[in-house]
């Protein structure tokens, strides 16, 4: 059985975008001791060269990143790690959770697929179900926190980075009927990035 992994940024104060659904502005009070560090960047590259699937949700999000990976592999500034990250996801399936974005959005972009909101969970649980390794989403908050309530997510990790929000979108829309366990914990001295990897159980 195949398991499902999210992996989400978030600030201390349990953020997950401003008001205009981005994250640009946390950034603004960053150390400067930590501008330019790229840990994230490796530590999500590692989960999705360890995954078959990745799930992506929303017409903005989902278009937004195809288009953006796709540049960052067009661009000889990028990054060696993101470089590395637009080609792994380039190559994964990626299954679009949306009721707006179209084949025709997505005639640019190859191993991409589209489902229903109203069919994903069975989506998932079919998925889990198939040969194969991980299924991955990174980010992707509203279709996370549907999947937990389902009882679909294996583990969650969440990457604390050190800013303050101080307003903004939370990370958790409910109180899901799960149970955490610690897996891992994980500082980066280097960014100031700490990982909190947790088994999600149901609730008995």
């Amino acid at each position: 059985m195949r398991t499902l992994t999210v992996c989400n940024f978030v600030t201390v104060d349990g953020r997950y975008e401003d008001d205009d659904h981005d994250i640009v502005s946390f950034f603004e009070h960053q150390h400067p001791d930590y501008h330019g560090v790229d840990t994230f960047d490796h530590h999500t590259t590692s989960l999705l060269a360890a995954a078959d699937t990745l799930l992506l949700s929303g017409r903005r999000s989902s278009l937004g990143n195809l288009e953006y990976w796709a540049g960052v592999r067009r661009d000889p500034d990028a990054t060696a790690i993101r470089r590395r990250f637009a080609e792994l996801f380039d190559r994964v399936e990626k299954v679009i959770v949306s009721d707006t974005v179209t084949s025709a959005d997505l005639e640019p972009y190859e191993r991409t697929r589209i489902v229903a909101v109203a069919d994903a969970r069975q989506e998932v649980a079919s998925l889990k179900q198939a040969d194969g390794r991980g299924i991955l989403i990174l980010l992707g908050r509203v279709l996370w926190n549907d999947l937990m309530r389902a009882g679909l997510v294996d583990e969650l990790q969440l990457v604390t980075f050190p800013l303050i929000g101080g307003g903004g979108v939370s990370l958790f829309d409910s109180r899901p009927p799960i149970a955490l366990k610690l897996l891992e914990t994980r500082a980066w001295q280097e960014s100031g990035n700490v990982l909190m990897r947790w088994r999600v159980d149901p609730v008995s």
